[in-house]
């Protein structure tokens, strides 16, 4: 699923900000943002912009100068701040100004009527773009053109979701769901498709030798072992994970060398697009277990999260939010800093059927240390 960067919802509460006389907190879906005093009011119909959202240089963006101007991405980065002690995650815009940003953004093109419908993607439309983090990979050598056969990875944020997907979970018995620990790395699939065996990032397929094709080569022959298992099984299969290690994201898990951490594995009858099926939970740990791969760390039962602490969705999020802040790598990286929080949880269903991620306010802020 295509994240929403950019789109129209509406205020759903305006709270203050204790010790501040001209700013205030707007709610828009689960995100706290903070805005003007007096600005809004609740049930306004607002532009709201994700965090890693990369807005355009146009006039109508020139106050984000000072606080979200990138000279390297020759854009504005919409990135999680702090005012007077209150964390903000995005940014609101009346409506009222869709117009004047539509035109400055497409000063060739007719201005047409926007669909102002609560929850309107206005992603495509205003050209905004997903910042992706720089990862230090050296070099990536020739590029293979060849269609993506499975989603790609991108997992929704509680706080976009949380109607939807939260009720599910709540009514659930702790059996019914896992929770797996979201890795600070770069994404890397793996597998055997209808005419060949790819390994690549997040939006490449590598002929390789680079950290991809070389990390996917420690486990041993994949691509044998995947035409293997399509001889005996009649099954193509792929794998996605998480590529860590030294050079990648500060490498905050501490690791010695480059691994790979299975979290999806994707299986076929016929190898083409759009026919790769998400395994559940228990084919996904048999599946890493025949093919000698480790998949990402889950957390205890024990230590899961209770859904059923309260049957409010908003106390529950924050809760949410507050729990994965405890969460630390070093319980499963030896190596990893003591201090060094989690980048997020993931939570899934075990058919796959719902699922989300909750990223750590703290990680964001500071990296987590």
């Amino acid at each position: 699923m295509s994240r929403k960067l950019a789109s129209i919802q509406k205020i759903r509460a305006i709270k203050p900000i204790e010790g501040a006389d001209k700013i205030e907190i707007v709610q828009v879906l689960n995100w706290d943002c903070v805005a003007q005093k007096g600005t809004y009011k609740v049930g306004d119909f607002v532009i709201y912009f994700e965090i890693d959202s990369l807005l355009p240089d146009i006039p109508a963006f020139e106050f984000l100068r000072g606080s979200s101007w990138s000279q390297k991405l020759n854009k504005y980065k919409i990135r999680t701040h702090k005012f007077r002690g209150q964390i903000s995650q995005g940014l609101v815009i009346p409506v009222s100004q869709l117009k004047e940003i539509y035109q400055q953004i497409n000063p060739k093109e007719d201005y047409y009527p926007m669909n102002y419908t609560e929850g309107a993607d206005l992603t495509e439309i205003l050209g905004i773009e997903k910042y992706e983090p720089p990862v230090s990979n050296g070099p990536l050598g020739e590029i293979i053109s060849h269609e993506w056969y499975v989603p790609k990875t991108d997992e929704e944020r509680i706080q976009v979701c949380a109607e939807n997907v939260l009720p599910e979970y709540m009514k659930s018995e702790q059996g019914d769901w896992y929770a797996s620990v979201k890795l600070d790395g770069t994404s890397c699939t793996a597998g055997l498709f209808e005419d060949m065996f790819l390994i690549g990032g997040r939006n490449q397929w590598y002929k390789g030798p680079n950290m991809y094709t070389e990390t996917v080569k420690k486990y041993g022959d994949l691509e044998e072992k995947c035409k293997k298992y399509l001889e005996e099984t009649g099954k193509y299969v792929v794998f996605q994970g998480e590529l860590c290690g030294p050079g990648i994201q500060s490498n905050r898990l501490g690791l010695k060398e480059k691994e790979w951490f299975v979290f999806n594995v994707f299986i076929s009858d016929t190898g083409k697009m759009d026919s790769y099926i998400k395994c559940d939970l228990l084919q996904l740990l048999n599946l890493c277990e025949h093919f000698g791969l480790q998949h990402v760390p889950l957390i205890p039962f024990k230590a899961k999260f209770d859904f059923k602490a309260t049957a409010d969705i908003d106390e529950t999020v924050e809760n949410l939010l507050k729990y994965v802040d405890g969460i630390k790598y070093r319980t499963f990286f030896d190596d990893a800093s003591p201090n060094q929080i989690a980048e997020g949880i993931v939570f899934r269903m075990n058919d796959m059927s719902y699922s989300f991620k909750v990223i750590s306010n703290k990680f964001l802020l500071k990296g987590g240390e």
